[in-house]
């Protein structure tokens, strides 16, 4: 081989070699770029799922906290305040003449009240108190129709059915009468009634008593007695008397039923009495009959208890039963104020027969007003030894509670009412 084949073999030699480590190097640099590549991508997978874990760590530890704050702060929170503790809270303003903390307190319930206006509105469990009193107690409130008043002004007509809609049978192709019920309007009026409680502040402050109940009680057996007498015995201006309204017993067009006799201490009376409930009952419209019961003093329901028969055995209830007692199979609700055995007169109504919730309304205003007096002499009460007394506040180191509150009532279907009279048949 000639020197310049030689050369020339080297020459190639050397390209070749250059070629090869040029494709190495080719290679190697894509592939540390695909390494890298790779690398890249899965360090930024790991990285996101890395930071999606911190993430959800501190979004847990961060409501985890937030918990922990809320269970602090509410187990920091003051208590309620017990009702007993308000009213008595508000009982210690109002003798204090605490405006500002009576308007704090009312703030609760109502804001409104001055003592200009008639004095400060009562809290509600005292109110709830004496409403609950009042229903317990009081006939009128229980069984009449109860039409709260609502807005403005004391005064509001009320529509009342005379007579019901009249049914025909009508031939095929016959004309169809029009029918009509007949309706007529009473007035509501509220009238405010007031009941005055004298007592002593160390009465108010002492906390062995429940002074929500004690008042409520007070007051709201108190209420109701004065709202049935008036309700049901009642005589205003118009029927010669002086009450704010004219009861049951005297309302015009109510269905009287004379008994027969005029003395109550007679030995026939009793049973005189029992004919004539018998009467009433059928001397009303059928739908007050069939829900309707009889309202009589206790007097005159021990009466008609104590009749008996020819064998002498006792008509109405023997003594030993158990059951109520009913008469002509109708409920008789013993209501005190109404008159006692000592009635006497022809024509004086002693009881009646109706349904109270489809013949009289019942209505008041929510809220109850009070007044604190300290110096007021207070009359017509019971003394220790029985004789009617008065209290002069300042002199007995006493203090009272004037509440007022807007109630009413109206007969609506007086035709319902069967009232029971002394006497014979005018």
């Amino acid at each position: 081989m000639t020197k310049e084949e030689k050369l020339e073999n080297e020459e190639i030699k050397e390209t070749e070699g250059t070629e090869e480590t040029n494709e190495e190097e080719e290679v190697k640099e894509e592939f540390k770029s695909f390494i890298q590549e790779e690398t890249r991508e899965a360090s930024e997978k790991a990285l996101n799922e890395f930071l999606d874990v911190k993430a959800e760590e501190l979004v847990s530890k961060f409501m985890q906290g937030i918990e922990k704050q809320r269970k602090v702060a509410t187990s920091n929170k003051p208590k309620a305040v017990s009702e007993e503790v308000e009213v008595k809270t508000w009982f210690r303003a109002l003798m204090d003449k605490d405006v500002k903390t009576l308007r704090t307190l009312e703030k609760g319930y109502m804001n409104e009240g001055t003592e200009a206006s008639g004095g400060y509105l009562v809290p509600p469990a005292l109110l709830a108190e004496v409403n609950r009193f009042v229903q317990e107690a009081g006939v009128c409130r229980r069984d009449m129709r109860y039409l709260p008043f609502s807005g403005a002004g004391n005064s509001r007509k009320i529509p009342t059915l005379l007579s019901s809609v009249a049914t025909y049978w009508v031939g095929e192709g016959g004309k169809k009468p029009s029918t009509k019920p007949t309706f007529a309007v009473v007035t509501q009026v509220l009238k405010k009634i007031a009941a005055i409680c004298p007592m002593t502040e160390e009465l108010i402050e002492d906390s062995a008593i429940n002074i929500i109940s004690l008042l409520g009680e007070l007051f709201g057996e108190a209420v109701a007695v004065e709202e049935d007498r008036v309700f049901l015995t009642g005589k205003d201006a118009n029927a010669g008397g002086t009450d704010p309204f004219t009861g049951v017993l005297h309302t015009t067009g109510v269905v009287p039923v004379a008994i027969g006799s005029s003395d109550t201490t007679e030995k026939k009376f009793g049973n005189e009495l029992v004919d004539a409930m018998n009467k009433a009952l059928y001397s009303v419209p059928a739908e007050i009959r069939r829900q309707g019961k009889f309202y009589i003093h206790s007097d005159f329901f021990g009466v008609i208890q104590r009749v008996k028969d020819d064998n002498k055995n006792y008509i109405v209830q023997q003594p030993q039963g158990d059951r109520p007692a009913t008469i002509w199979n109708k409920p008789v609700e013993l209501v005190d104020v109404l008159p006692d055995i000592t009635a006497s007169g022809e024509g004086t109504p002693i009881g009646f027969f109706s349904y109270l919730g489809k013949t009289c309304a019942y209505g008041d205003k929510a809220g109850l007003r009070v007044k604190y007096l300290t110096e007021a002499t207070i009359g017509e009460v019971e003394g220790e030894d029985g004789s009617p007394a008065s209290i002069n506040l300042a002199e007995q180191d006493m203090v009272a509670l004037r509440i007022v509150k807007r109630t009413g009532y109206v007969p609506i279907l007086p035709q319902g009412i069967a009232v029971l009279q002394l006497g014979d048949e005018s």
